[in-house]
């Protein structure tokens, strides 16, 4: 089975997180020994554990629904976002990627502030409809209905622009691969906006650290900067922190800055 059928196993055990062999074999029209044959893979990779005829979905990530998310982790997306605002200078090309930490961000882009942006997401071309300063770019493609963002149906016809920064979202972070996302769509647009910025930031919460998620989207070598909140788990964070990734570790209390790891030479002291 590909990687693409490993996914739809993940998406039927996200919405039921335990299901039997027999359902999901009803539900992707294939045997039961395909099913038992991909669970046995699925479990090497540590997303489910078998048991004798279901299977269980191991540490699963969080709802992708726009409107869910909007509403958890409020106050460490304002945080997060209050940060990688001071990254934002006038007349800069940057890349938004979708998901409601980076909305935080777009929220607080000031009027007369003068960018170039380009953006799947639907929700954040839209708050920025008002801001006459802001060009915005809205790739062509296909609607994601529970994030609310363009699917690119022409991933080549990004590499005509170049950007200056790229804020990127992600669904989980694991050391020492990257994010993930749940299904390959998601990650073929994130590898776009992430390709075309000379850097790139990736912007999350604590609950999405070392969460499962099937489908490996921006690789940590390529991420330059992390920025999460004091609540991210403290051995994986030393752990990216021991690869060389700079992060910004923020209090959501009083949304400074707690910890910088891996500091520019031109940060340090």
């Amino acid at each position: 089975m590909s990687r693409d059928k490993h996914s739809k196993i993940i998406e039927i055990m996200e919405s039921k997180n335990v299901v039997s062999v027999k359902e999901l074999a009803q539900l992707l029209s294939c045997t039961d020994m395909t099913v038992r044959r991909n669970l046995d893979e699925l479990q090497q990779m540590g997303f489910v554990r078998r048991e004798h005829g279901y299977a269980t979905l191991q540490t699963p990530a969080k709802s992708t629904d726009y409107y869910k998310e909007i509403e958890e982790n409020v106050r460490e997306k304002k945080a997060i976002a209050t940060i990688a605002m001071t990254f934002l200078k006038p007349d800069m090309s940057i890349c938004l990627d979708s998901g409601t930490t980076i909305q935080q961000l777009v929220n607080l882009i000031p009027d007369h502030f003068p960018l170039s942006v380009i953006t799947p997401s639907l929700v954040a071309a839209m708050s920025l409809c008002d801001r006459k300063d802001v060009q915005v770019l809205l790739p062509g493609g296909f609607v994601h209905h529970s994030n609310r963002t363009l699917l690119l149906n022409d991933l080549g016809g990004l590499k005509q622009y170049k950007v200056d920064l790229a804020f990127i979202s992600c669904r989980s972070l694991r050391i020492p691969e990257g994010t993930f996302e749940h299904t390959q769509l998601l990650t073929d647009t994130k590898r776009s906006l992430a390709s075309i910025a000379d850097r790139r930031i990736l912007l999350l919460d604590y609950s999405k650290w070392g969460v499962n998620s099937i489908c490996n989207s921006v690789r940590l070598a390529d991420i330059d900067l992390i920025i999460t909140d004091t609540r991210a788990p403290e051995d994986q964070v030393r752990q990216a922190a021991d690869l060389g990734k700079e992060l910004l570790i923020v209090n959501p209390e009083t949304t400074r800055i707690e910890a910088h790891f891996n500091a520019p030479n031109t940060l340090r002291r």
